[in-house]
């Protein structure tokens, strides 16, 4: 039998100080909840113990306290934040039907150690053979280390035994509290003597024991350390009495008070919607917390030519199932009745087209827009799902834009706390009969289900939290939009690629015979180890930052020693034509659709807390901007035969934003005026005039002014600009002299956002700040600055999504060939009919500038070429 007791008090610390920063959207801290939680399951099922049971220490004094008053007295209080996470660290441990001990005026070690013992002893007496573990990284448990009593280190992954301990410390267990006695121990404050360190300690007791030592200091053949024993032999005695475990606890313990009972699972679920932890709630068996709900829900299966004659109501939540990429069942709930309707072949099309281009009916989905693309793909639907759309992952995003993922496994468990079939947890099907099994039947007819249930319950809560404008008129919208973008694509030119390829190729060949001889030898210009040992050693170069696995030569530390040595500003080179050769140049013609020829991106609508899109697979906003080589692969995205590239581009906006919203004079007369807002700022900074602004004033004003948005402290506006903190100070203050209304306004939003515990757009998205709530200084900067850049990036981001909506309806409405094809933060990259152009070219810049109205005027650069470099 094995039986593991586990050191609470002790995990609890260092989960705390491991992870740091992670809380939920409301504030709560969950660091120490979320890393104990991960240490209790790797144990639970990494070492399988028959028995288990975790030991916490209490508030109350102990003997060692009434013994020595300083003992532990150099410890800080237990942080607010890491006290008010314990209570739900005990629920968690007793929710896994993990027995808790704690005992009022006994330390967790000494019970541990006791207890362990008595485990120990009665698996001897009764013939049985038992292992006792202690979890824990104290060294004062090992001296009851033995061949019956082990601990093990999970931190650092060391299991000790009786020989681990004589070969670690050169002395048997039993002794290991001399040894702390001599050295003293600066956790708990054991004061031992001064000066007496580990070696010193053990070459001490090779002379006897610490008793013996005691009693004859004679036998310490150097006068110093013998007078050092002599002077503090009523500190040794008080030393040798605080290390040695307290074995006269009352304490009565069997095996059977340590056996595991079946998990509380719904209170483990309680417990982890609460703290958010969305990969937590995922290990939870389905069976295990709740009655499937389709138990309750009357299940019919259909052929495709019954939903001619079905009578659906006006609003049903739907789910499909593809199988080797076709369509092969559909589910849908309607009225609380599920039908299941499996495909039989191509002929079955026509039925599912009429179900989905019914304009009557509203449709409930989760990932719209996924749904829409595959469906259009295997020409099940038109140009788009019609009728109303309602899209339950986009609600569970405005609720919670902090989230990390919004599956439906995860927010249906977090909104509905129902843990359904997952992904992982789906069948295998056979090649002969793949839709016979109940399985599919039962997973998909579950989702339709669960969707529905959830557009009830986050409908509600969308209209509570005022986030019916953004989910109605923008968010919901857009989804019809992105698809249409993404089943677009965009054409790249594959020959143009391949012979930018070879040049980078010949580029980095060059490059590397530089490096290697500006370095003195060859050496792996990709291996960071080996790149430090030539600047660092070899060169001679003075190290900026030291990691584990050696001295830093990330990019920053690079770009500083490039001032002193050539071969760090090659590096930089090297990595810069790297990564544009493999990211993007090898890269992006693989991903061709063969089917279309076209390269087609993923727009993520429910990723970012400001609301502004993402791209992926692959990230179209991250192709490189400026540049020589940047603006060659830029040549390669290039329109079709009749079709031009247009670039349609917000000027400024996120600083016209800050001068609508703060109503700042300076900034709004300098837009009303059409004046160049950089060189307005650089006039301010400089005391010069506005035309005599030359080129690296408007660099510094420009940084300054897009430094306020993003709330940059003077600390990180020296680093940006590379001059002294100082200096980057006097540039803020003269910056808010001459801008109260900003200096009021930023203030502003911090209070607002600590009243509310979110930051706000003007048009009503919400993004929680729980940083805010932080007493980590560092932490609660970044809450400030997100409070000052949140309303601000996430207004630009609602803005350009509304011109989106409303250029992609007038391309639909006069039955336009030009399209829309990228979305980059504030730019919009069209590809325009020849014919079309000067309709699409008004249309674009009107709705662009009026798609709202702000104190100041929207202005948008438009752009034209064959490819997107000449359009950008």
């Amino acid at each position: 039998m094995n039986i593991y007791l586990i050191d609470g008090s002790s995990y609890v610390y260092r989960a705390y100080f491991a992870i740091r920063g992670l809380s939920t959207s409301k504030g709560l801290p969950t660091n120490a909840i979320y890393g104990f939680t991960k240490m209790l399951l790797k144990i639970l099922n990494e070492k399988r113990p028959d028995r288990v049971a975790v030991v916490f220490d209490r508030p109350e004094p102990t003997r060692r306290h009434r013994a020595f008053e300083e003992y532990k007295a150099q410890r800080p209080k237990a942080p607010d934040d890491l006290v008010i996470q314990l209570p739900y660290i005990r629920r968690i441990v007793k929710a896994f039907g993990i027995k808790v001990i704690e005992i009022p005026g006994y330390e967790a070690d000494d019970i541990l150690a006791v207890m362990a013992c008595k485990l120990a002893d009665a698996g001897a007496i009764g013939g049985e053979v038992t292992v006792v573990y202690i979890v824990s990284g104290d060294k004062d448990l090992l001296q009851i280390v033995d061949e019956r009593i082990k601990m093990f280190d999970p931190m650092k992954n060391i299991l000790y035994d009786r020989a681990t301990v004589l070969r670690r410390y050169g002395l048997p267990p039993e002794r290991i509290p001399e040894l702390m006695a001599l050295t003293g121990d600066t956790v708990d404050n054991i004061p031992g003597i001064k000066g007496i360190g580990e070696k010193t300690a053990l070459e001490i007791l090779k002379f006897g024991s610490l008793e013996e030592i005691i009693k004859r200091p004679e036998l310490i053949k150097k006068e110093k350390l013998r007078k050092a024993i002599e002077e503090n032999l009523d500190s040794l005695r008080l030393s040798y009495e605080l290390a040695k475990i307290d074995r006269n606890i009352p304490i009565s313990i069997t095996t059977e008070d340590l056996r595991q009972v079946e998990p509380s699972w719904q209170e483990l679920l309680e417990i982890f919607r609460e703290c958010e932890f969305s990969s937590l709630l995922k290990l939870l068996p389905v069976t295990a917390t709740v009655t499937s709900p389709l138990s309750e829900v009357k299940t019919e299966t259909l052929r495709p030519e019954d939903l001619i004659s079905l009578k659906i109501n006006d609003i049903f939540a739907f789910d499909l199932f593809f199988e080797r990429d076709l369509l092969k069942a559909i589910a849908l709930i309607s009225d609380e009745l599920t039908y299941y309707i499996p495909l039989r072949s191509k002929e079955d099309i026509p039925y599912i087209k009429a179900l989905f281009e019914d304009e009557r009916t509203v449709k409930i989905g989760h990932d719209l827009k996924r749904e829409i693309v595959n469906l259009r793909r295997h020409s099940i639907s038109g140009e788009v799902i019609k009728g109303r759309l309602e899209d339950v992952q986009i609600a569970s995003y405005l609720l919670n834009p902090l989230r990390p993922n919004h599956d439906l496994e995860d927010i249906t468990i977090e909104y509905l706390g129902i843990k359904k079939m997952g992904m992982e947890e789906r069948w295998i099907f056979t090649v002969t009969s793949p839709l016979s099994n109940d399985n599919i039947k039962d997973y998909i007819c579950q989702n339709a289900w669960c969707k529905l249930q959830l557009y009830k319950k986050l409908s509600k809560r969308i209209t509570e939290e005022g986030l019916d404008f953004v989910y109605n008129e923008i968010e919901m919208p857009l989804v019809r939009v992105l698809a249409d973008m993404e089943l677009t694509g965009i054409k790249i030119d594959i020959p143009l690629l391949k012979n930018l390829s070879k040049e980078l190729s010949e580029e980095l060949d060059a490059l590397r015979k530089k490096i290697y001889l500006l370095a003195g030898e060859e050496f792996n210009i990709n291996s960071p180890k080996q790149l430090s040992s030539i600047l660092f050693e070899r060169l001679g170069l003075k190290p900026k930052k030291r990691t584990k696995r050696g001295y830093s030569t990330e990019w920053s530390i690079l770009e500083d020693l490039a001032k002193k040595h050539e071969l760090p500003r090659e590096i930089i080179n090297y990595r810069t034509l790297f990564k544009l050769k493999s990211t993007y140049v090898d890269a992006l013609p693989s991903l061709v659709n063969p089917h279309t020829g076209r390269l087609h991106t993923t727009f993520n609508q429910t990723i970012t807390a400001t609301g502004r899109l993402s791209s992926s697979e692959p990230n179209l906003q991250n192709i490189p901007a400026r540049g020589e080589w940047a603006e060659r692969i830029r040549e390669a995205f290039v329109a079709e035969e009749g079709f031009v590239m247009l670039s349609a581009d917000y000027s400024q906006i996120e600083l016209r934003i800050l001068a609508h919203m703060s109503e700042d004079e300076v900034f709004l007369k300098a837009f009303h005026e059409d004046l160049d807002i950089h060189s307005v700022t650089a006039s301010e900074l400089f005391g010069v005039e506005p035309d005599r602004i030359g080129p690296e004033e408007r660099r510094v004003a420009k940084v300054v002014n897009f430094g306020i948005i993003y709330g940059m402290s003077s600390f990180g506006l020296s680093e940006t600009l590379g001059i002294e903190r100082s200096d980057a100070q006097e540039y803020i203050d003269r910056f808010f002299a001459r801008h109260p209304g900003v200096r009021e306004f930023t203030a502003s939003l911090i209070r607002r956002a600590e009243e509310k515990g979110y930051a706000e757009t003007l048009f009503g998205r919400k993004r929680p700040i729980p940083e805010l709530k932080s007493r980590n200084p560092s932490t609660r900067s970044l809450g400030e600055r997100l409070a000052i850049n949140s309303p601000i990036q996430g207004t630009a981001s609602d803005i350009i999504k509304l011109a989106m909506i409303r250029i992609w309806d007038f391309l639909k409405k006069n039955g336009l060939r030009s399209r829309i094809l990228l979305q980059i933060h504030d730019e919009l990259l069209f590809e325009v009919h020849e014919e079309e152009l000067s309709t699409i070219k008004s249309a674009v810049r009107d709705i662009m500038e009026n798609v709202v109205k702000l104190k100041v005027p929207l202005k948008v650069n438009i752009s034209l070429g064959k490819n997107w470099a000449e359009a950008g």
